[in-house]
């Protein structure tokens, strides 16, 4: 487990070790508020979910340095996942019931992301996913204590498909990862191109960490689509788009999906940054002023630019002070009715927009940035944004999600 505080001393800078990390001689003059986080430092994602803890350690300094919350300083615990549920419930089960964590972050993958909020449903705590993307976190899965920061899957699909399909051809074929994201993905894509008079030619679905795409690509050139959408994410994308330029598909047919990660095409070699996307935050906002002073600050703590990833850890300790301090409270109801409305300010957004959690099924209404891979003047800048694409725009109207809060009587 991790464990790390902002003592008066300085920061710690922890490792990814076992140890735990404890005051030494200095007392807190009141408990402290513990947070627990679960996600994956180890396996397919783990270069995501490092972003993910450093980012909520970051605003976990920020808000202590602000006094706390309540008169009370926050106290960051980590576990590793390593992308199994079995593994994240029970690392979540431990920080509750040995580490008496009062809330709960995580996680990268949505099948994990779904077990944890049930987990965290049966400890009443309130649960911020910080990575899972499938629509049913926020759709007929939907809790009362759980609320999410990333975008669904649909919006991802919403905010990119008119574009892929006036610019490159209504023909679509998918390949995407056999867990519930990947199945999401596939759905939302599958309606909006059929919505706008097109065709999926074919899907395949592999299992994460999958090395050798031979197959499945090869099946895909023989459709010959418009447009290849790929939903692989972590080292998985990086394999894929590897194999995709090996096999010269990026020459026959436009390579497009949803979500895609800066850590993902910082990792592929050159002539595979390749692809429309959508991304979730990015680091270079001209119009957005905050979105400098953050970056300036990450880059000195952490010697490199944050991510989406980043963002998304930073973005939901944020959510927990902000709303335990309009509750004025620490219970879970109150955190989590604080927590419906909440507008997140231009310090913690960073973004334009107004970006705030709805009411009807707790996703967080975030823009979607549409743009493409190519490389800037900045060794860093590896997307160029064309829109920044609305939440209430990419989302489904609240009635379709299939998802009714119900708090425990």
């Amino acid at each position: 487990m991790l464990r790390y505080r902002l003592t008066r001393r300085g920061v710690l800078k922890l490792g990814f070790g076992s140890a735990v990390l404890a005051l030494s001689g200095q007392a807190q003059p009141r408990e402290t508020i513990r947070v627990g986080y679960v996600g994956p430092f180890s396996g397919v994602y783990a270069a995501l979910g490092r972003n993910e803890l450093e980012g909520a350690r970051m605003a976990v300094d920020d808000v202590n340095v602000q006094g706390g919350v309540l008169g009370r300083r926050l106290e960051l615990l980590a576990e590793d996942s390593a992308t199994k549920t079995d593994v994240g419930v029970q690392k979540l089960r431990k920080l509750v019931e040995r580490d008496r964590i009062q809330f709960s972050l995580g996680e990268v993958s949505s099948g994990v992301s779904l077990a944890l909020s049930q987990t965290a449903a049966e400890y009443k705590m309130v649960h911020i996913v910080t990575g899972g993307h499938a629509d049913d976190i926020t759709g007929k899965s939907c809790r009362w204590n759980t609320f999410r920061i990333p975008t669904s899957a649909t919006m991802e699909a919403n905010a990119i498909g008119r574009l892929l399909a006036e610019r490159f051809g209504k023909n679509w074929y998918i390949i995407t990862p056999d867990y519930a994201y990947g199945w999401s993905l596939q759905e939302s894509f599958t309606q909006v191109v059929e919505r706008l008079g097109g065709r999926v030619l074919g899907a395949d679905r592999v299992p994460l960490g999958t090395s050798d795409y031979s197959a499945v690509l090869l099946k895909a050139a023989r459709a010959k689509p418009d447009v290849l959408l790929t939903f692989q994410a972590g080292d998985d994308s990086v394999a894929i788009l590897k194999q995709i330029v090996q096999f010269g598909l990026d020459k026959q047919m436009a390579i497009a999906g949803g979500l895609q990660e800066w850590e993902n095409i910082v990792a592929l070699p050159k002539e595979a940054r390749i692809g429309w996307w959508t991304f979730e935050w990015y680091w270079i906002q001209p119009n957005v002023p905050e979105v400098k002073a953050f970056v300036d600050r990450y880059r000195r703590r952490y010697r490199k630019v944050p991510t989406a990833r980043s963002w998304f850890g930073y973005a939901a300790i944020w959510s927990l002070a902000l709303a335990i301090r309009k509750a004025n409270s620490l219970d879970a109801v109150k955190v989590a009715q604080a927590l419906e409305g909440l507008e997140l300010p231009r310090s913690v957004a960073l973004q334009p927009g107004r970006v705030y959690y709805r009411k009807e099924d707790h996703q967080l209404m975030t823009g979607v940035f549409v743009g493409y891979v190519r490389q800037g003047q900045d060794p860093d800048d590896l997307f160029e944004v064309v829109r920044v694409v609305p939440g209430e725009e990419a989302a489904p109207p609240p009635g379709k999600t299939g998802c009714r809060i119900v708090y425990p009587s």
